[in-house]
């Protein structure tokens, strides 16, 4: 049976895919430093698009298209060009409403792509490039203590942890920017406190069931340490969020998925981990370790370490990277680049 990654882990590898949901263009480089909120990846799109049916709108024949659609696929255009044309003696006339670019003239219609909007994709942590996705993003890596809770809002967060024992309009005035601890389960009053007193992200023991849906939707990152009902935060969590306080922090409130292994978590940084020496570091304590595969071909894969590179190797990729050998659970034996793995357990 392959063992499930701890609640607490010391010196855990924190291995984050940031990545477009669409192509685009990678702005980093493998080794580079990043810190929270640095852009990784961009792409721009169109921000509209628009189908003008010609054999409908202008009531010809199909026969007769050739001679009045004005524009081909793949080429620019300005508002107010003329797209198609029904000549005659009362003539019709359809024009480009703003400017942008023909993506498609098929049986019988225009497409067309207007404007531009962005979508980027920002490193939720500090860390440091270790391997291309292309087109896509990259994996950012940070070495730290890592405290995994049950469920998260989807946000991330950056931020001082401070412990709240008791939440009032008093205490909210030195809260703006921290990730705020709670002793016990909020209530909407609670929400709204933390809310006005602008923190950054928000830790819980637990919530109420009945606060899901306003959870959900919280702007703020939010994680529960046990997630919903009046489960107690274990021990070996108390100790390691009382190391965590006044410290900074960064709140991956990742929505939970158990199919890919994903659940939030609380991470502490070691001091340094935006170095080279990471992946040094790195391969010391590698041997033994349980692990998942990333990436083609073996998605999802599981196995143990049993031999790390002392050298780097060139990738067929063309890139240089730590080699590792893995035994899978199936007792076969394959090569990986240490980048291509994500550590469970020790």
């Amino acid at each position: 049976m392959s063992m499930q990654r701890a609640i607490v882990e010391h010196g855990h590898l924190l291995n984050l895919a940031v990545r477009l949901p669409v192509p685009g263009n990678v702005l980093v480089h493998v080794g580079q430093a990043v810190n929270y909120d640095d852009l990784i990846a961009e792409a721009v799109l169109p921000a509209k698009f628009q189908v003008f049916d010609v054999v409908n709108q202008f009531r010809i024949k199909e026969r007769d298209l050739e001679g009045c659609i004005k524009r081909l696929a793949g080429e620019s255009v300005q508002k107010g060009d003329v797209i198609a044309r029904k000549p005659g003696l009362i003539s019709r006339i359809f024009r480009a409403p703003e400017a942008g670019k023909v993506v498609a003239v098929r049986d019988g219609r225009v497409t067309l792509a207007m404007g531009e909007k962005t979508i980027q994709s920002y490193s939720p942590i500090s860390g440091t490039v270790a391997d291309l996705i292309p087109g896509f993003g990259a994996q950012v890596v940070a070495r730290g203590t890592s405290l995994q809770a049950a469920w998260g809002n989807g946000k991330f967060a950056m931020g001082n942890l401070t412990m709240v024992e008791k939440l009032d309009q008093s205490a909210k005035d030195n809260l703006k920017d921290k990730i705020v601890l709670l002793s016990d389960s909020p209530g909407i009053p609670e929400l709204r406190i933390l809310h006005d007193a602008q923190v950054a992200g928000v830790v819980v023991p637990s919530l109420d069931p009945r606060l899901f849906s306003a959870c959900k939707t919280w702007k703020i990152p939010l994680i529960s340490l046990v997630g919903f009902g009046e489960a107690q935060t274990d021990t070996v969590s108390r100790n390691v969020l009382e190391e965590m306080n006044d410290k900074q922090v960064f709140l991956l409130a990742h929505i939970p998925n158990a199919a890919e292994a994903i659940r939030p978590e609380l991470f502490l940084p070691d001091p340094g981990n935006q170095t080279a020496e990471l992946f040094e570091t790195t391969q010391l304590e590698l041997v033994g370790s349980q692990v998942r595969l990333l990436g083609r071909p073996y998605p999802g894969n599981q196995g143990r370490i049993i031999e790390v590179s002392e050298k780097e190797e060139r990738l067929g990729s063309g890139l240089l990277s730590n080699v590792v050998v893995v035994k899978r659970d199936d007792e076969k034996l394959i090569r990986v680049p240490l980048e291509n793995l994500e550590i469970l357990s020790r």
